[in-house]
């Protein structure tokens, strides 16, 4: 098993032609919001290209028990039920429902994996230890997608993806070939792994969300291991394997 890193959005269309796994992360929030979503109880999410591609979907949809979710420039989309802040995915409200969920960058990679016909996971700093066993169990390829901000490199994403690699490393049998770019990530988040929320906070995107009022969002999305659901597209939706 090869493990690789998209470290832009723009890296991911080459590579994810050598993977057969692919794991979304976009810690600061659409990973963070599926994992909680679904880890209270949602049916399952179908992720959105964009807001009129959400809205499309949920006129097709024959169930009643529909939200729509999610953001844009981080703030949540007029008419919408829930934004892209965990907190708002409680158990009493999205406990058997259908997410139809968009943002600004984690659902658009998410769309283009499963367009590629790829095996599509979410991973965050909330499911890394569970998406890491998942992942080792595979003889597979696996692509890590670091969702990126606006189509830009994302230090915290880099850093999840780099404490990805390192726990599948060692939950593996056979230890993996990881490319260069996985290597780099585990150092990065060797460097960072004493303090993630200060590294979240001062990232480019953790400066931005904290501007918007946001701030209280980073250090949920990096607490580890809060949930042992790991979310995998089948029949058309994220749902729990």
């Amino acid at each position: 098993m090869k493990i690789d890193v998209a470290l832009i959005p723009e890296e991911f269309q080459s590579k994810t032609q050598h993977a057969n796994n692919v794991v979304v992360i976009d810690v600061l929030r659409a990973s963070s919001s599926i994992i909680t979503a679904l880890g209270h109880g949602a049916c399952g999410i179908i992720p959105a290209a964009s807001k009129e591609e959400a809205l499309e979907i949920g006129r097709r949809q024959k169930e009643k028990n529909v939200l729509y979710c999610g953001e844009k420039d981080g703030l949540k989309i007029q008419g919408f039920n829930l934004g892209n802040s965990p907190k708002e995915y409680k158990k009493e409200t999205v406990h058997g429902k259908t997410l139809i969920f968009v943002s600004t960058n984690g659902s658009r990679m998410m769309v283009k994996t499963v367009q590629e016909r790829r095996s599509l996971f979410i991973a965050g700093f909330l499911n890394v230890s569970a998406a890491a066993t998942r992942i080792s169990k595979s003889d597979r390829n696996c692509l890590l997608a670091c969702s990126g901000r606006e189509g830009q490199y994302s230090l915290e994403d880099t850093v999840c993806a780099g404490m990805l690699a390192f726990e599948i490393q060692k939950a593996s049998r056979n230890a993996p070939v990881l490319s260069d770019e996985a290597r780099s990530a585990i150092v990065l988040y060797r460097h960072f792994a004493d303090d993630l929320p200060g590294m979240a906070r001062n990232s480019l995107h953790g400066r931005y969300l904290s501007s918007l009022g946001l701030g209280e969002d980073i250090p949920t999305c990096v607490s580890l291991n809060r949930f042992k659901t790991v979310p995998i597209f089948k029949r058309g939706a994220l749902c729990l394997d």
